[in-house]
């Protein structure tokens, strides 16, 4: 009698594409979380650049005020970093940077694309700094049923756009495995 109420309880859920709505509802919940771990990870980045460069300067020159500025003026409060656009940048709002960071977002989000079009967990990313030349490194790793891979991007001036470097990377290479699979099938 157990079986038989479960397995009514699961036909339940099953009927009127309840399913379809619950997976729906927790795949924009997963988006979401990555969506601010990503902007938290891209801040947390910056933070540490502007901390090894405060602790390299040593003192107040200009460069250390600035910094500190940026901290006291645009990022006082947490729910601002989280949710806000500080993303580094200083408040530029410059027609070619906003361009390429758009570019540059495409293939961020076209990672994603292919992952959800082939029912992939969605990729993880991790951003450092470079203390030596004040740029970012991202690597981005994947996971799927059939093979894991992790690549990294090139260095780049923000963490954001260390990140999409990455995910290029990995896009290029999801390619060259199409192909190859393409060329043993054939």
């Amino acid at each position: 009698m157990e079986m038989s109420e479960e397995s009514g309880a699961t036909s339940k859920y099953n009927d009127d594409g309840q399913i379809d709505d619950f997976l729906q509802s927790i795949q924009k919940i997963r988006d979401e979380i990555l969506r601010k771990e990503s902007i938290l990870q891209e801040r947390s980045a910056q933070c540490d650049m502007d901390i090894q460069t405060l602790l390299s300067e040593g003192k107040m020159t200009p460069k250390a005020v600035s910094i500190i500025r940026k901290y006291k003026e645009t990022c006082s409060d947490m729910t601002k970093v989280t949710n806000s656009s500080c993303s580094g940048d200083g408040g530029q709002s410059i027609t070619k940077r906003k361009k390429l960071k758009v570019a540059l977002l495409r293939q961020c989000k076209e990672l994603d694309e292919i992952c959800r079009g082939a029912h992939w967990i969605l990729p993880r990313y991790t951003v450092l700094p470079s203390v030596s030349d004040g740029m970012y490194h991202a690597s981005v790793r994947l996971r799927c049923p059939d093979f894991e891979m992790s690549l990294t991007g090139g260095l780049h001036p923000t963490p954001h756009e260390a990140k999409c470097s990455a995910a290029a990377n990995m896009i290029l290479e999801l390619h060259k495995k199409a192909e190859e699979q393409e060329q043993e099938g054939t």
